[in-house]
Formats: structure tokens, C-alpha cells, sequence
């Protein structure tokens, strides 16, 4: 019983009795198993974090920021990758529950997320979602403003000259891609632009798929080619910029590009491209806020909402600086 006092800090013990118990622990080594003591208070003290692309700096921030809080707090963190699939999304959170996780911090793969997160709702295990919403579910939630985003880099093309600018987008049952091809159609509808749906080339997801479409509209007749290119996140970005290259194209001479999200370690190498920087680390730091706070009974009932806001940040890859745009 002394021992359990000391392991668990509960309950009145000597200080010299305290230090000899502790001593003792040191030397054997002693870890108390977390899964039996889990399963006696009903809590384990793990919370799932599941990511649609580990390989993308942005979730990789975001995983920092919920470990960084989660740790602090006393919580481990196990992270999955879904890989922007729904059935990998679906496998990874019945083996969460299985392995009795307290809470769920995840970046849904789509709508077709909604059946799980349903699940969860009906089992009581609290969720947040981060970055994206889907449609038909109220839950805690941390986003971007995406729509602020996307008009803040079409309005800066816009003030440079630009009137044809091509927009590459990732996959559109994703509420981001949405809200930020929303963003651009608006910018351009407030400056009198009419919209040529033939330089909006969505669905893109990876890298190579953001090749393939960039390579699509510079095949465009030369009257209809975009002048200026719009990456819809800064995995994407680096497609565009590799089919520029193949196709004997300077970044800004021959076109401009911009994205949303900065790359830390590039901008900080070379402050090349003009972006939409969110506060990155905040999407997780607040989300797991929530999460423990729901976790810990000290949340109102009703879900709350944190839309983050973006800011341009200007460099080389935009042509600014470079003077008048000729077409």
C-alpha cells in the first residue's frame, strides 16, 4: 500500500519512507503497467492523432503541436496515416478503440468519413477534427480560414497584372479544396474577372498529379494559358514547379506561382516562394486543448469552432518587383 502511495502520489507518506520507495524503483527499473491502471480508472491516457499525409511538412507541424500539449499533460500520442483513404481511416480507429484510447484528434479523409465519426459520436469517444470539416458532423473543430486564403493570393496576382491565372486543387470532396477554389472564384468575381473553368484543374492529390495538370494547361493555346499558377497546398507546389522546369519554364520570368502553406526548412534555405502561411502549429495545439478539455469534463456541451486566420507573405515566386506584366 505505501508503495502504491508513492507511485500514484496519493495518500500521506514519510519523506524518508517516500525517498526509499523511489530509490528502490530506480534501481529495479520498475515501469507501472499503464494498461492495468488503465483499465482500472477507465481512462488510459492515450489519445489517437490520425493524419492524411504524414509526408506533408503541414501535418508533420501539426503532429508537433499535439505532442508538444499532449505531453505536458501527461498523454501519450499514437499516430496514424491514413493516406487520404477512408477504409485505412476506417481500420486504424476501430483498432484505436480497441486498444481503449481516450479521444480521437483527426484530419478526415472526406466525407466518406462521416459513418465513423458517427460511430464515435454514438460510442461517447470524443473527436476533434482538424483542418477539415465533413459535411452532417458537429464536433470540436480547428481549421484555416480557407476562403480568406485563397482571395488574399489571387487578389496579390491580381494587383500584379495578372488576368488568366490557373488554379490547381486537391481533391474536391475535401472541405479546404472547396472553401479555397470558393476563395478564388470570388477574387476574381470582385475584380470583374470572368471565370474560365478550363484553368481550374482540381482533384489533384499528389505530387505527380500536380504535374500532370500543370503540364495540362501550359498545353493551352497560347491566348488561353495561364500567366500565373495557384498551388493548393505545398505538396502540389513542388509538381508545378517541376513541370515548369520540364517544359523550359522560369518561376516567375516565364510564370508566377504561389501556394498555401509555407515550407519551414525551404523558406528559411531560400526565401523563394510567395504563400498563404497558416499558423500551422496551432491547428494542433488548440485541437488537443479541446480534446483534453473534453476529456476532462471542463467543455461546454456545445462543440466550439476555431477558424485560424492566414497571411500573405510575399517573395520571389509571385514576380513582384520583376515591374510591369507583359502579355
Amino acid at each position: 500500500m505505501t508503495v502504491s502511495r508513492v507511485l500514484n502520489n496519493s495518500g500521506r507518506v514519510a519523506p524518508e519512507t517516500r525517498l526509499r520507495v523511489e530509490q528502490v524503483i530506480r534501481e529495479l527499473g520498475y515501469v507501472p503497467n499503464a494498461l492495468a491502471t488503465g483499465l482500472f480508472k477507465g481512462r488510459t491516457r492515450t489519445i489517437a492523432l490520425i493524419v492524411s499525409d504524414i509526408s506533408n511538412p503541414f501535418f508533420t507541424v501539426i503532429v508537433r503541436g499535439v505532442e508538444d500539449l499532449a505531453q505536458r499533460n501527461g498523454y501519450t500520442v499514437v499516430v496514424g496515416n491514413s493516406d487520404e483513404s477512408v477504409e485505412k481511416e476506417r481500420q486504424y480507429v476501430a483498432s484505436l478503440i480497441s486498444k481503449r484510447i481516450d479521444g480521437l484528434l483527426i484530419t478526415p479523409a472526406g466525407n466518406g468519413s462521416r459513418r465513423i465519426l458517427e460511430a464515435l459520436g454514438r460510442r461517447g469517444s470524443p473527436f476533434v477534427l482538424i483542418d477539415r470539416d465533413v459535411e452532417g458532423v458537429t464536433a470540436d473543430s480547428v481549421t484555416g480560414d480557407n476562403v480568406a486564403g485563397a482571395k488574399l493570393l489571387t487578389q496579390h496576382l491580381i494587383e500584379l497584372g495578372h488576368r488568366r491565372i490557373g488554379f490547381i486543387n486537391g481533391r474536391r470532396e475535401l472541405s479546404t479544396s472547396r472553401d479555397r477554389q470558393r476563395g478564388f472564384e470570388m477574387a476574381l468575381r470582385e475584380r470583374g474577372i470572368e471565370l474560365n473553368p478550363v484553368l481550374i484543374g482540381d482533384n489533384a492529390h499528389r505530387r505527380d498529379e500536380a504535374y500532370r495538370v500543370a503540364h495540362q494547361l501550359l498545353e493551352l493555346p497560347p491566348e488561353e494559358r495561364p500567366t500565373a499558377l495557384i498551388a493548393g497546398n505545398n505538396v502540389l507546389v513542388i509538381g508545378v514547379i517541376e513541370a515548369l522546369r520540364s517544359a523550359g519554364l522560369a518561376v516567375p520570368e516565364a510564370m508566377a506561382v504561389v501556394c498555401f502553406d509555407d515550407l519551414e526548412l525551404a523558406s528559411a534555405l531560400d526565401p523563394f516562394l510567395t504563400v498563404v502561411a497558416q499558423p500551422v502549429r496551432s491547428f494542433g495545439t488548440i485541437a488537443a486543448q479541446f480534446l483534453l478539455e473534453r476529456l476532462n469534463g471542463e467543455a461546454d456541451v456545445q462543440p466550439r469552432r476555431v477558424v485560424l486566420t492566414p497571411e500573405l507573405v510575399v517573395r520571389r515566386s509571385c514576380g513582384a518587383g520583376l515591374g510591369p506584366l507583359v502579355i
